[in-house]
């Protein structure tokens, strides 16, 4: 398996665990959050449904002009504030996937040798760097999305969180 390969398939595992997490919430979940100074569960839902997608084209792309690469972010963040909602997390999800796949099509291992930086913190280093820390970024809000779907009263667990399935029955 090529890098490339690898990293796309854990950039589509850390999204299809959020979608497997979505129908563990209630729809009274939506507004809900865990302190006044956090985000909503929608909130936190439409953040995932672009933050991948955005920092891959970032990484993949490479604007010479730093503003417009944090115009373009920017972008992304209000799309997702008007067109995402609870109801339609997961079918956004599903199209940031594609999005993904789309855009790492065609980069080859030898693409991720070249530089990037990130946007707002302005850090120089590889396109492989770049990618693993959005695998990094996803993985860290999967994971809150889990841990908020736990404090809403969902009964899931270990499997769930990392794997993205419901547990095997217990046998008695």
């Amino acid at each position: 398996m090529s890098y490339t390969d690898s990293l796309r398939k854990n950039l589509i595992h850390e999204l299809t665990t959020c979608q497997h997490l979505y129908p563990k919430f209630s729809a009274e979940s939506a507004e809900w959050k865990p302190a006044e100074n956090m985000r909503t569960t929608v909130q936190l839902m439409q953040y995932l449904t672009y933050i991948g997608k955005a920092m891959v084209r970032q990484y993949i792309t490479t604007p010479a002009d730093p503003d417009a690469a944090r115009n373009a972010y920017r972008a992304d963040a209000k799309w997702s504030t008007e067109n995402v909602t609870f109801e339609n997390f997961s079918d956004m999800i599903e199209l940031e996937k594609k999005e993904i796949i789309d855009m790492l099509a065609s980069l080859s291992d030898a693409d991720l040798q070249k530089e990037s930086y990130h946007p707002f913190s302005g850090d120089v280093f590889s396109v492989y760097e770049g990618l693993f820390t959005t695998v990094r970024y996803l993985c860290a809000y999967r994971h809150q999305l889990f841990l908020y779907a736990k404090m809403c009263g969902a009964e899931i667990g270990t499997v769930n969180n990392w794997y993205g399935k419901d547990p095997a029955p217990k046998v008695a």
